[in-house]
């Protein structure tokens, strides 16, 4: 699920067997406001049987903040400390405060000393996110955040192992670039481009496809540049319609590498054909958990 300001987006997927992946239903429920989200939700819950259900929630962008870093040369064990006094200047709460989770990515060519990613909340934040599963009835097992979770396509699409790939996803108002080698996340770009805009170009239409144009080519420069990594052959975009298509083929004129559409009806079912773009991201969260057999 997706806590939104104007609303709760929820999908619910089985995670084991034969249809892994597959979702049996989804839902936006509009409501703004903590208390109006938790009961909408509440509801939601208790009209589909789903009480105790595992869940698998998406964080805000503006309430995380994923930090790239050298790892500090310290052990294991030490190594939250040592974030924790790297970053203590770039937050904007007290340190001590600070919820932090650490993935290292492997060295490249360019960058032979060990990085890290270190994802940052605050305490009061995440018991907030805790505090509201918990009153809807349900079971939370994953806290997980924007930028990480389109990887999880991978568990249930034919994305090439041990290759580049982009993924650009585009909600009303904005959007969200991300390139990873392999599993790994490198760089996460915001849009400050959606979906309304794109729609409502109208004789502007070039311009606003420069701008991502503009966007799509600074983030592959800083990804070559930076680590000497193979880039993507790839673009993968979502939502798939008649104005996010035109976008497409005026790309493709301009890049070197295939601009297509997350094909999700292939592996979501036909519950996905009409899939809202506002549930998309919690879709991507819940495969995090999915097996397939």
């Amino acid at each position: 699920m997706d806590f939104l300001p104007t609303g709760v987006a929820v999908v619910e997927i089985p995670d084991r067997g034969r249809e892994a992946g597959r979702i049996r239903r989804w839902d936006f429920l509009p409501a703004s406001g903590e208390a109006e989200q938790v009961r909408v939700l509440t509801e939601w819950v208790d009209e589909n049987r789903l009480g105790k259900a595992r869940c698998h929630c998406l964080m805000a962008r503006h309430d995380v903040q994923i930090l790239q870093l050298e790892r500090p040369p310290v052990e294991d064990s030490e190594l939250i400390e040592a974030v924790k006094w790297k970053i203590k200047d770039l937050l904007s709460f007290d340190v001590e405060e600070a919820v932090i989770e650490v993935f290292e990515l492997p060295p490249t060519p360019k960058n032979p000393r060990q990085q890290i990613n270190a994802i940052v909340s605050s305490e009061p934040v995440v018991r907030g996110y805790i505090d509201r599963i918990a009153r809807s009835g349900l079971e939370l097992k994953v806290l997980d955040v924007q930028e990480l979770v389109l990887r999880n396509l991978r568990r249930v699409m034919d994305f090439e192992e041990g290759r580049s790939l982009a993924l650009l996803d585009f909600l009303d108002h904005d959007g969200l670039l991300t390139l990873y080698h392999g599993k790994d996340l490198y760089v996460a770009r915001d849009f400050k481009i959606g979906l309304l805009d794109i729609q409502s170009a109208g004789e502007d239409s070039e311009s606003l496809y420069d701008q991502v144009l503009l966007e799509l080519q600074r983030s592959m420069d800083y990804f070559e540049s930076t680590y000497d990594l193979p880039l993507p052959r790839q673009l993968r975009m979502y939502p798939q319609n008649a104005a996010t298509e035109r976008m497409a083929k005026y790309l493709q004129n301009f890049v070197g590498f295939d601009v297509d559409f997350i094909e999700l009806q292939r592996v979501g079912g036909e519950s996905a054909r009409d899939l809202d773009p506002h549930p998309f991201p919690a879709y991507c969260a819940a495969l995090r958990g999915v097996q397939k057999p």
